[in-house]
């Protein structure tokens, strides 16, 4: 059985057609993934400087080899934060977890707070902990948090309550106060 010259160009010309739309159907990386990667990297620096810049009572810090930095609900930098894993600060091994309750991260040291969590009970569960709350949620200092990530023409910057860092018992550094584009509260 012999196949025709044009039935074979008209077969690799139809597995050719069928390739090109598969490759115009996925996507592909482009500025839009890069710029948020690039996002997600920074802010991933922010929280470990964060974390170097905050003093924790004594209580909050002594007989534990560890400083948890920890996720509540998503978080769209899981990757990124995990980069954070063994580094040291305040002579402590920076641990990542990832929780998905308010009362499961009264233990950790720096809390990054995802965008779908309840901020009334997330908030009040951590009231007066020595726990640094960070989010990108609108309106989070105002409502209690720390330290609010805002992105300003494309550049990530952060607002601090200072009230709420003194009342969590945490002391914010000058120059982290100095860096923010808003401090509300006594300092």
């Amino acid at each position: 059985m012999r196949i025709s010259a044009d039935k074979l160009f008209s077969g690799k010309l139809a597995v050719i057609t069928a390739a090109l739309l598969l490759l115009l159907c996925m996507p592909v990386p482009g500025k839009a993934d890069e710029a948020q990667q690039t996002e997600y990297r920074i802010k991933t620096a922010f929280l470990y400087n964060f974390s170097r810049f905050v003093v924790w009572p004594e209580s909050a810090m002594q007989e534990r080899s560890e400083f948890l930095l920890c996720t509540l609900g998503e978080t769209q930098f899981k990757e990124q934060l995990d980069t954070l894993t063994g580094k040291t600060v305040h002579n402590k091994t920076i641990v990542v977890k990832r929780h998905s309750q308010p009362q499961e991260v009264l233990d950790c040291h720096l809390v990054f707070i995802g965008e779908q969590q309840d901020l009334t009970e997330t908030l009040w569960t951590l009231q007066k902990q020595p726990v640094l709350t960070v989010s990108n949620i609108a309106g989070f200092t105002e409502k209690g948090g720390i330290i609010q990530f805002k992105l300003i023409e494309n550049k990530v910057r952060f607002r601090i309550n200072a009230d709420a860092a003194n009342s969590a018992g945490l002391s914010v550094s000058s120059k982290l106060l100095s860096l923010a584009i808003d401090v509300t509260g006594s300092r």
